[in-house]
């Protein structure tokens, strides 16, 4: 069975308005290059010169094919490939005239202008007002350069009204995604706010409480330390006392008002080792240097130990192996152990649904549980650095 967690971002926040506008181009830019396309290949023999033309569309369609998915890589419109798509527009609308069909004046068959009206909301989108305004001229510009090759009447009209769709489409959307980037950035202040009122709050309730907590944390090391060696329950007592103490230590840390993880996410995922010394523990963890966000390195780690809790109550297992990798743009950690496994359907815990999938989902990480009766259990976290740290009732 695989169990797999989807990214649940808010719409209504930064990271979530730069997607859908990526998304928007994206498919607005498909429709245009396949209409490009499809008018090149239909006036082709009536072109004036048909190798420019072919030229001028296959510019302008890897342009507009490596934006879309250079953007859709990065979850939004990434400005480099705007700045390319917007030059090579502005170019081919300039060019037009050399290979147009001899008798044109006919709307359709003047694609370049009407594909470059995606190129002006590409800047307004991206560029600001500064580079929202110089790629309006410039596209003003090649078109109104038509002018001088004495087009047909109706080229000539099409034209100059074009120019007016141009103003609209280029600060029409900088004005709008402008609007929804301000709304978004409302969103995220008011879901910081929450945050942060609620985790006062929080230190409000457990502030009485924080001495006995620091003496419950002293006793619970002493009585680690009774019992033989090498007895069996010893070494579960031992771990789970271990255990409770740095739930002790991570209370203790929201009282305080500080983070319960550091943002270094091996020494975090080390750290369980003493709180499992009763299973058959491997931990096969890279050299992880890089820091991620406090948060997101503890919400991974309380992953991991929750998985860890399963494989010790339900799992039988004679071998538990962490793994734990991280490079410049990803990281994955999984846990995997060779016990009995549970069927397809089984009804996911508190555990397994809230700890492990809805909360690595809120940071924009992926999960992935497979498992079936006598093959184990391989629970797979990963995700890429760019966070989502918003509670889920903001």
């Amino acid at each position: 069975m695989a169990i797999r967690g989807s990214r649940q971002r808010s719409l209504l926040s930064a990271d979530g308005v730069e997607r859908a506008t990526a998304i928007g181009v994206a498919i607005l830019k498909c429709m245009n290059v396949i209409q490009a396309v499809a008018i090149v290949v239909i006036t082709l023999s009536a072109s004036r010169r048909p190798w420019l033309a072919v030229l001028a569309v296959t510019a302008y369609g890897l342009a507009g094919l490596t934006l879309v998915v250079g953007s859709l890589r990065a979850g939004r419109l990434r400005r480099r490939l705007v700045l390319v798509d917007v030059a090579i527009g502005i170019g081919v609308v300039l060019l037009a005239p050399l290979f147009q069909p001899s008798q044109s004046g006919q709307a359709w068959t003047e694609w370049p202008v009407t594909v470059a009206f995606l190129v002006g909301a590409e800047a307004g989108a991206v560029l600001g007002t500064t580079g929202t305004l110089l790629t309006l001229v410039g596209l003003m510009a090649a078109a109104s350069s038509w002018l001088l090759y004495d087009p047909p009447a109706n080229t000539r009209n099409d034209t100059l009204t074009n120019l007016f769709a141009y103003v609209g489409f280029t600060l029409g959307s900088l004005l709008f995604v402008g609007y929804l980037r301000r709304l978004a950035a409302l969103a995220d202040s008011r879901a910081a706010t929450i945050r942060l009122l609620e985790e006062e709050r929080t230190r409000r309730v457990l502030h009485t409480p924080y001495r006995l907590l620091n003496d419950l944390a002293d006793m619970l090391r002493a009585e680690a330390t009774r019992g033989e060696e090498d007895d069996p329950r010893h070494q579960e007592r031992r771990a789970r006392l271990a255990e409770a103490v740095a739930s002790v230590h991570e209370i203790a840390a929201i009282v305080r008002g500080t983070e319960p993880a550091s943002g270094n996410l091996s020494a975090e995922l080390l750290r369980l080792r003493e709180q499992f010394t009763d299973l058959p523990l491997v931990m096969n963890i890279d050299d992880i240097n890089a820091d991620l966000p406090p948060q997101a390195a503890y919400r991974i780690r309380e992953a991991v130990r929750s998985a860890l809790q399963n494989v010790r109550l339900y799992a039988h297992a004679t071998e538990v192996v962490v793994y734990a990798s991280l490079d410049d743009t990803s990281w994955v950690v999984s846990v995997h152990d060779d016990g009995v496994g549970f069927e397809p359907g089984t009804r996911r815990g508190v555990g397994l649904g809230e700890v492990v999938v809805k909360a690595l989902e809120e940071i924009g990480a992926r999960v992935e549980v497979k498992s079936s009766i006598g093959a184990g259990t391989l629970v797979e976290l990963s995700g890429d650095h760019r966070w989502t740290l918003i509670p889920s009732n903001a």
